[in-house]
């Protein structure tokens, strides 16, 4: 019984499946953010969106210099004109996907919760900055102090043969 139970169950919130021939409304949406020229929700989350759109444009155009460097053999103007249209392409890339609206969002959502972080004042972060550095430091120096000791405790029993400047055991066989 139990059994038709769940099967009836199953066929009460199954959804139809979409149809395959009907490209999707996000696609859709992307290709028209993409080459459309508005503007989504232009003046929220403009820090998150410039940053994110710099990053982004920096990361894309190092590929395009790469690729640059690469077509060392081809005329000047190939290359020039090769490596100018896909800066231009991807900088107009980096700049709109800034404005699809889910990625937009998510950029308005961050730097909204960013808003509400508690910020630690200057000088609290360099107190706290040097206290990381001089505790590295200590434990650095901790740590060298009980390597050199095992070395020279395991020099003094003949464990540890070692010459110095080479760094190779001596009597070993090459």
């Amino acid at each position: 019984m139990g059994k038709v139970k769940d099967e009836a169950a199953e066929a009460r919130s199954s959804k139809p499946a979409p149809k395959a021939g009907k490209p999707g409304r996000r696609a859709n949406r992307f290709w028209a953010t993409l080459f459309g020229s508005g503007l989504y929700k232009p003046m929220q989350g403009w820090h998150a969106r410039l940053w994110t759109g710099i990053g982004a444009a920096s990361l894309l155009l190092v590929g395009v210099w790469r690729l640059f460097d690469t077509l060392d053999g081809l005329a000047i103007p190939v290359r020039y004109g090769l490596a100018g249209t896909l800066a231009a392409a991807f900088a107009w890339l980096s700049f709109r996907i800034v404005h699809y609206p889910p990625f937009a969002d998510f950029l308005i959502a961050t730097q909204a919760e960013m808003n509400k972080v508690s910020w630690i004042s200057r000088d609290d972060l360099k107190k706290a900055t040097a206290v990381v550095l001089i505790t590295v430091l200590m434990i650095s120096l901790f740590l060298f102090g009980i390597d050199q000791l095992w070395m020279t405790l395991l020099r003094w029993i003949g464990v540890l043969n070692v010459t110095a400047g080479t760094g190779e055991a001596m009597g070993s066989a090459g």
